[in-house]
């Protein structure tokens, strides 16, 4: 009678995957929920950004969950402004953060009537300027 041949599972391309230690994890989680950004949350998993990246891509529900970390920060950070009250500095706050309102200075560069601006020299020498 034959030998049956051995089956060999193909190997993957590349070393086996970097795993994360559970309090390092719970670090990246908790990070993420405060709004730290990726690069600074694969430090605190031990990674460099390309290795964290492929390990996310290995273990998407570790992806997942650092998704539902962020939008529970979002909500937790969101929850504090709205307990402070109705000011309108916490709504402006709100819509800059999770709208995408930038406030905007605006600069008039004609005076009353149309007419051109006169600026001294004292405060054009304040911004840089020459008299």
């Amino acid at each position: 009678e034959a030998p049956i041949p051995s089956v060999r599972k193909p190997l993957k391309k590349g070393p086996p995957p970097k795993e994360v230690a559970p309090s390092d994890w719970n670090r990246v989680l908790d990070g993420a929920s405060l709004g730290i950004p990726f690069d600074r949350l694969c430090h605190l998993a031990g990674m460099t950004d390309k290795t964290f990246a492929k390990y996310l891509l290995r273990y998407p529900e570790r992806k997942e969950e650092i998704d539902a970390a962020k939008t529970r920060g979002e909500y937790d950070l969101t929850s504090v402004v709205r307990s402070c009250g109705p000011g309108w500095q916490g709504s402006a706050w709100l819509l800059e953060r999770t709208r995408g309102y930038v406030a905007r200075a605006q600069l008039e560069h004609t005076g009353k009537g149309g007419k051109e601006l006169s600026v001294s020299g004292a405060l054009l020498g304040a911004f840089g300027g020459s008299k």
